[in-house]
């Protein structure tokens, strides 16, 4: 029963691990697992006996591979209201605005919205062997400008044309050099690691934690690009076009048979 749950919850006292159930696909988003998880963040958030959460995505080989691309609609662009990338972003909001501290368990692939998820996460704690990247320059797409920014903010301005304009892979030895990720360990260490933090945290004032977090996160939200230029919209949206859609499938499926899935 639980293979066909796209997104398992688990309670510990007052944590909580959300674990992206779709190894077959490498843990890659879909709509159906971004409205459960925006669901079940905003029901969290409500609650006072959760502390701190977990994310984390099923199996050793990834954490998540971006967004599965062959359930993109075609012809979506930046004005569909309802598009993917609409609800892409508004769970990505809600998973970085929620009171609760999230820590990302990373294990395996870290790629396109895969990355951009754990960016949204308070803590990035990674195995080694991961993987990280973001490739939407392979797959002939523009990302959308809040994404690039939350990817300024972390590791800063030529560091993210790097990571955009190359595509490249890298190793988590270079992702924890970026601010990528906080911190690396031994795959055999990697739960205690995460859950002796979440612990930790959930050990102090809630309220505090809470007060800090919603402070933290308006000084770093520096550069709000909610209403994003005509420019930028017209060039997104140009990229999602049904034709484009098919050569992104095509780029997608070579993607998936190199070495570093």
């Amino acid at each position: 029963m639980s293979d066909k749950i796209e997104l398992l919850i688990q309670e510990d006292g007052p944590l909580c691990t959300l674990t992206i159930n779709r190894e077959h696909k490498r843990n890659s988003l879909n709509t159906g697992v971004l409205i459960r998880l925006s669901e079940t963040l905003h029901e969290l958030d409500k609650r006072n006996d959760i502390r701190v959460i977990v994310l984390r995505g099923r199996g050793q080989k990834a954490f998540c591979a971006g967004f599965d691309i062959t359930e993109i609609s075609a012809g979506n662009n930046s004005e569909t209201k309802g598009g993917e990338h609409q609800l892409l972003e508004g769970t990505f909001r809600r998973l970085r605005n929620i009171s609760h501290p999230v820590i990302a368990m990373i294990n395996g692939v870290c790629i396109g919205a895969g990355l951009d998820l754990a960016l949204n996460c308070d803590f990035r704690i990674a195995a080694e062997g991961s993987r990280f990247g973001m490739t939407p320059a392979k797959l002939g797409v523009t990302y959308h400008p809040a994404g690039l920014n939350r990817f300024i903010q972390t590791v800063g301005v030529n560091a993210t044309k790097e990571l955009f304009y190359t595509g490249r892979i890298i190793p988590a030895e270079k992702a924890v050099k970026l601010g990528l990720v906080d911190r690396i360990v031994t795959g055999d260490e990697l739960e205690e690691t995460v859950f002796s933090l979440a612990r930790e945290i959930a050990g102090n004032a809630p309220l505090s934690i809470k007060c800090i977090k919603y402070i933290t996160n308006r000084l770093t939200d520096k550069i709000n690009l909610t209403g994003s230029s005509g420019r930028a919209k017209s060039l997104y949206a140009k990229t999602q076009t049904s034709l484009q859609r098919k050569v992104n499938v095509k780029a997608r499926d070579y993607l998936l048979n190199q070495e570093y899935f």
